[in-house]
């Protein structure tokens, strides 16, 4: 049998470990001091790329996909240039 008190040290011993673990979690996921504001830029850079390309992506498609729709927005783009002189 096991008695109380191996029983209580292995309790101390798996909070310190639980404890041991939640530290190096929380290391983990804080941000580091050597990040730069580059790197942070250059995160937003990629952002806004994959942004862009999923928008010309969607308008190289859009006369495939809604004829209607991009001929009267053609024609809308055309009547506003027209009127702006």
């Amino acid at each position: 049998m096991v008695t109380k008190a191996e029983l209580e040290a292995e309790v101390a011993d798996l909070r310190r470990q639980l404890a041991e673990q939640t530290e190096a979690r929380e290391k983990a996921s804080a941000p580091s001091p050597h990040d730069s504001m580059a790197d942070k830029i250059a995160e937003n850079i990629d952002g806004w790329t994959s942004q862009l390309e999923e928008a010309l992506t969607e308008l190289e498609d859009l006369p495939h996909k809604r004829p209607i729709l991009f001929a009267l927005g053609i024609f809308t783009l055309g009547y506003l240039l027209g009127r702006s002189r």
